[in-house]
């Protein structure tokens, strides 16, 4: 994750209008290796940087879908992960 929080710290963003509610349109999680895990905490940091994000809505990415069970009930799996 080195490369990806260097990368973010290089830029710094002006908050514009630090009071307005912003609902993030969608965001994913994963465990992945490589680049890397990105979860709540992550996504957490992200978006605690002075905007004020009131809500977000979480996107389905094919990420931690049942490896066993029924096909139609695999991406169930993803629900599961993100719930947790």
């Amino acid at each position: 994750m080195l490369g990806r929080d260097s990368w973010l710290l290089a830029v710094e963003e002006d908050i514009l209008e630090p009071e307005l509610p912003i609902i993030d349109a969608h965001h994913h999680l994963w465990r992945h290796d490589p680049p890397g895990d990105y979860l709540i905490d992550q996504y957490w940091r992200d978006t605690h940087t002075g905007h004020n994000v009131c809500a977000s809505v979480f996107v389905e990415c094919g990420a931690q879908y049942r490896s066993q069970g029924p096909i139609h009930l695999q991406p169930v799996g993803e629900t599961e992960f993100a719930a947790s």
